[in-house]
């Protein structure tokens, strides 16, 4: 609580489309804390606002519970579609679900009181249960250490400058004939973030909301050709739909990739994903709250329309322009792993298994040394050079968590901005170990390294994976 008695808001994730709205939108009632991932994209705070930026290394447990300290409420909007290096080696769910782990350790040790987190409609038909338990990871994630979570899950949200809508738009506009898979033209039911905002006021701080779950939605149900339609139309373009009887999923993916190339590649596989299966509104109390005043999805666009006589442009552009220099000149790597645990065991057992096997697999090229503290050397075999140390750190590993710093060697160089670490992580009461390595600086030529390390690096953890599966079976 501040010193004025306002609520103290985190909004994570607030240096997107729906993040920037949502943080200047409640900082009229609330003292809001924007967290961001990199100083880049903290912006300017307006006069009469009660809102200040913060930035975090997400994938630090360290930096987040720095962040958040002395604040009573999350909202949580993030969702990895950005690169968070110069070369990540990792999935985007894996991304989230360890940043989610994160925040919701963090929100449990500073005492917050509620979690809100705006995720995605779960399709409608036939669903596999690998799909949903993905859609539901970070859900579980967030609400694993017993801090109140309440879920809004949406469909497409309309907001200026979004990336999801610029993709939909340039769908609609780039090419004068559209074409629409027989499989893609579900219903859709878009909402404004108007009306998100106007969800997340009335579930914050709201005791009775805490543990719920609910589907919101706007005031209108649309095919995926009605929504092209109407982005043409905002936009003052005229196309010509036409339905195909074969587009493959993946073919459709790399289309829709010529159509908008600066989209991330997960924006495409979640719109290829979604566009598969109906996403509508199950009905109930909250929804049929927001109902009452809701508005146009795309009435929302209009008066950016009329002031720029485009799509409003992506509020990551400036950051961006700053941020992928950035990584290109501190060259640093991410590489995130999913390894499925076996009953009984946890992340110390998988690093114990890790070292025992990297040898056997590298073998006659690799020899590692393992002292009485844990820590790892790592040394070629002919000729015997050092390559890498990674020092075992107990004050930040417990049973569940082995972290090591990478201190040394020839393949590794210093920077004052990185950590440079080596971790193995239980997620989800240890459904899962995650090994991730986080802001490695390579000491080879990047282009030499891309050829060389790196892609060894990939094999042997896919290898690792894989040697793991077999061994849990």
């Amino acid at each position: 609580m501040s010193a004025q008695g306002r609520p103290k808001v985190v909004v994570a994730g607030a240096g997107g489309a729906i993040g920037t709205v949502v943080s200047r939108d409640l900082a009229r009632e609330y003292d809001i804390i924007a967290l961001v991932g990199s100083q880049d994209q903290m912006q300017e705070t307006e006069p009469g606002l009660s809102l200040s930026w913060r930035s975090c290394e997400p994938f630090s447990r360290q930096d987040v519970e720095k962040a958040i300290n002395g604040c009573d409420y999350i909202i949580y909007l993030v969702h990895t579609r950005v690169p968070t290096a110069r070369l990540d080696q990792a999935e985007c769910e894996d991304m989230d679900l360890l940043i989610a782990d994160n925040v919701a350790r963090a929100a449990s040790l500073e005492g917050i009181k509620q979690i809100i987190y705006l995720g995605r409609l779960i399709p409608k038909g036939n669903i596999s249960s690998g799909f949903l338990e993905r859609h539901n990871e970070v859900i579980e994630a967030l609400s694993n250490y017993g801090t109140p979570l309440t879920v809004l899950r949406a469909g497409l949200v309309v907001a200026p400058g979004s990336n999801a809508v610029r993709l939909l738009a340039n769908i609609a506009t780039r090419l004068p004939i559209v074409l629409i898979p027989h499989w893609a033209d579900n219903r859709k039911q878009p909402i404004a973030v108007t009306d998100v905002i106007r969800a997340i006021r009335y579930c914050l701080g709201n005791q009775a909301e805490y543990g719920k779950d609910y589907d919101i939605g706007g005031p209108v149900v649309l095919t995926f050709r009605d929504m092209l339609n109407r982005a043409a139309i905002s936009l003052k373009k005229k196309h010509i739909a036409i339905s195909v009887p074969y587009f493959p999923a993946h073919l459709y993916a790399w289309y829709l990739h010529l159509l908008d190339r600066h989209a991330h590649p997960a924006l495409i596989k979640f719109t290829v994903e979604a566009l598969g299966h109906d996403l509508v509104v199950r009905d109930n109390p909250l929804q049929q709250f927001i109902g009452e005043d809701s508005v146009m999805p795309f009435e929302m666009i209009v008066p950016y329309l009329e002031k720029w006589g485009r799509i409003p442009a992506n509020p990551r552009l400036p950051f961006l322009k700053k941020y992928m220099p950035g990584l290109r000149s501190k060259s640093n790597v991410r590489s995130i792993q999913r390894i499925v645990l076996q009953p009984g065991q946890n992340a110390t057992w998988v690093a114990d298994s890790f070292f025992q096997w990297l040898p056997h697999f590298a073998r006659p090229f690799i020899l590692c040394e393992v002292d009485d503290t844990g820590t790892c050397r790592i040394f070629s075999r002919f000729p015997k050079l050092y390559l890498l140390t990674l020092s075992f750190q107990p004050k930040h590993s417990s049973p569940d968590r082995r972290m090591y710093f990478i201190t040394g060697g020839l393949l590794a160089r210093g920077h004052d901005e990185l950590k440079p670490r080596f971790e193995f992580r239980d997620i989800l009461d240890g459904r899962y170990t995650i090994a991730a390595i986080h802001d490695f600086r390579p000491q080879l030529p990047w282009g030499l390294y891309i050829l060389t390390q790196a892609l060894i690096h990939q094999v042997a953890m896919r290898t690792f994976q894989k040697y793991m599966t077999k061994k849990r079976e």
